[in-house]
């Protein structure tokens, strides 16, 4: 069974894992880096946003204050692959939602397809789909 979810504009809802829990909605979209993850999530052009991150491992060097482009976290939320304890911790530690085990790139997928688009994330023991779809309806 699985403790968060995304729903996405298109209608899908996918299952994922929690590693930082939370409800949150925003426009949903990607980056393709596969360095400078504390950049990216410090970075106030995501704000407001649910930050995908395409490579397959966020944080394997850790969590790096000298790399943040600002003083906190900037997205809404943050999904990956896989994150490591230390990002899903430091996510969870600004009350940002997180989530992992979700093929992201299905994700970037339909983002480069169909455009930036409305979503909605539940995470967390008590989440349910329709709480993610929610929160995307709400946006």
């Amino acid at each position: 069974m699985s403790d968060a979810y995304i729903a996405l504009a298109d209608g899908r809802v996918l299952e994922a894992r929690a590693r930082a829990p939370g409800r949150t909605r925003g426009e949903l979209v990607f980056t393709t880096a596969y360095t400078g993850y504390e950049e990216s999530l410090t970075d106030p052009s995501y704000a407001e946003q649910i930050l995908t991150f395409s490579y397959p491992l966020i944080g394997n060097y850790g969590v790096r204050t000298e790399r943040f482009e600002s003083e906190s976290v900037q997205p809404r939320a943050a999904v990956a692959r896989e994150l490591t304890d230390d990002v899903a911790d430091w996510l969870a530690e600004g009350d940002v939602p997180a989530v992992d085990h979700v093929d992201t790139r299905e994700i970037v997928t339909t983002v480069r397809e169909e455009g930036a688009m409305a979503c909605g994330i539940a995470a967390g023991p008590d989440a349910t789909a329709e709480d993610a779809v929610e929160e995307m309806e709400a946006c």
